[in-house]
């Protein structure tokens, strides 16, 4: 019986912040991943057309005008869905990843749908008893290099080797 190859798309979003579903993409980082090696890494920032929070500018370092000079979501799009399609979809709190990206593809008439892991989940049910489940957190816990938190493609390659550490 020939085993079928799992592809995964490791994502993570860094976002406008705002209300719940008006939330735009500002940066994405996705990484397809085999199973054993990486098979391909993009990241790019992206204008949201729409005013940073505060907060998220303060925590992300992404300021306002540094998207100012970017592509709109839409410039990404196929490309993005290219990536993702037919594959599983691993990000530490998933969900929201998921749903923005959704939101921002049906956005572009592109319908999306994943099979999606959860890092947070997955850590959960394996090390019941940590205090915290963040990212933050849990790189320290397993000592992976996570150096500059709340950037995407920093997060996802986080994400990827927790991912690594947690499956076994």
């Amino acid at each position: 019986m020939v085993q079928e190859i799992k592809m995964y798309a490791f994502i993570d979003l860094e976002t406008s912040g705002g209300k719940f579903n008006k939330e735009k993409i500002i940066e994405i980082a996705i990484i397809i991943y085999d199973g054993e090696k990486i098979i391909e890494t993009y990241s790019t920032l992206v204008n949201p057309c729409i005013k940073v929070d505060f907060y998220v500018q303060k925590l992300t370092g992404i300021k306002n005008l540094d998207l100012k000079k970017e592509n709109t979501f839409d410039h990404y799009a196929k490309k993005v869905l290219n990536l993702v399609k037919d594959k599983i979809l691993v990000g530490h709190n998933v969900e929201y990843d998921y749903r923005v990206l959704k939101n921002e593809l049906k956005s572009c008439k592109i319908n999306y749908n994943s099979k999606t892991i959860c890092t947070i989940e997955m850590a959960r049910k394996s090390y019941k008893d940590l205090k915290y489940y963040n990212l933050n957190f849990l790189c320290k816990f397993f000592d992976i290099e996570l150096v500059n938190h709340h950037r995407a493609l920093d997060d996802a390659t986080a994400t990827l080797n927790l991912f690594k550490k947690l499956i076994i």
